[in-house]
């Protein structure tokens, strides 16, 4: 009798699941959304002075079989010609504060030169039990310095592929419908559509603030299939962030990344986080989904970063948002200037 509720349960999960991806096709999340931005918004490509390359994985649901688990490696530069180094320190007056240099060579970057470029990329790689979802992009960016501050543009192209393991399902008599699963099923349990996203960017010294919305094409999923009308959902993403210098060698900044679907979904993560000398970072996220979420991380030579999260469901049902580990690594190469991440 168990064996049979188990399989009654588990074809109930699988048709569940499938519904669920029918009509959501949810998008990957990052708890350390700043860290990879490219990923979500391709107008943020070009915006360091280096290549900024990362490397970062995350898994939910930590100890289960089949957890739900995230891949990615995103990179992007600054294209255009080569500024001329001038050196403050060296020809200037001695003064108190010598981080002053550090936000003047800074705010020259930003406004040297009134266009600039920007190139970028990433592969994101979504396993969730027996879905498997990888997105890969190009994008590009164009910066337009407007007085202190730079407006970027960016555009992004490039395929989704979902699949489902056939193996991992069996339908047996139900009532139930499967319609679904014959879709899938006769498209050998693959969908591959084309992906654009485009995305706006605004930063200075003190803030910035993005847009940008992603499956703009809206790709039917099912397009040689009668019986089934279901399309992609077109995502919006949001970034505000701001930045005080409270000192020398304290750095804070607050942050908020909303998501919004067609369907009317809304998540949001609101976060602050406090730099010390440019070297080491904490911070603490709450989460839409009654989620709290502690991160940490440091630079080393301002050559090579590392960030950490861990989210912690405080809900009455918290079981499936607890226990999610998120680390990612990046290297920051060519940095000739020797900067530190804007969004870091």
């Amino acid at each position: 009798m168990k064996n049979i509720q188990h399989k009654i349960g588990i074809s109930l999960a699988i048709l569940m699941c499938l519904s669920f991806q029918l009509r959501a096709q949810q998008s990957y999340r990052f708890s350390q959304f700043f860290q990879n931005a490219v990923t979500f918004n391709p107008a943020v490509s070009g915006t360091e002075e280096f290549v900024d390359l990362k490397i970062g994985y995350r898994q939910q649901w930590s100890g289960l079989d089949d957890a739900p688990q995230t891949y990615f490696i995103s990179a992007h530069a600054p294209l255009g010609k080569k500024e001329k180094s001038y050196s403050f320190q060296n020809n200037s007056l001695r003064i108190s504060d010598p981080s002053i240099y550090e936000r003047l060579a800074n705010a020259r970057t930003l406004t040297k030169n009134r266009i600039t470029h920007g190139v970028g990329g990433y592969l994101v790689s979504d396993q969730q039990g027996i879905f498997h979802q990888t997105n890969g992009m190009l994008t590009y960016a164009l910066h337009y310095a407007v007085g202190k501050s730079v407006l970027s543009f960016g555009l992004g192209g490039g395929l989704n592929n979902r699949e489902l393991d056939l193996d991992g399902v069996t339908v047996g008599n139900t009532e139930i419908p499967d319609e679904t699963y014959q879709a899938y099923l006769a498209q050998q349990g693959k969908i591959t559509n084309v992906d654009v996203t485009a995305g706006l960017f605004l930063r200075n010294e003190n803030f910035y603030v993005g847009y940008s919305a992603k499956r703009l094409l809206e790709n039917e999923l099912f397009a040689s299939i009668d019986e089934i009308e279901a399309k992609e959902e077109m995502e919006h993403y949001g970034m505000l962030g701001l930045r005080f210098n409270i000192n020398n060698t304290l750095l804070v900044s607050p942050a908020a990344f909303v998501k919004y679907t067609a369907s009317g979904s809304v998540l949001y993560d609101a976060n602050v986080r406090v730099k010390y000398n440019e070297l080491f970072w904490v911070g603490a996220s709450y989460r839409s989904t009654e989620t709290v979420i502690g991160m940490a991380g440091f630079t080393l030579n301002n050559l090579i970063n590392l960030g950490y999260s861990y989210d912690l469901g405080i809900g009455e049902i918290n079981d499936f948002r607890s226990g999610v580990h998120e680390i990612g690594l990046g290297f920051m190469l060519f940095n000739k200037k020797d900067t530190s991440p804007y969004l870091w």
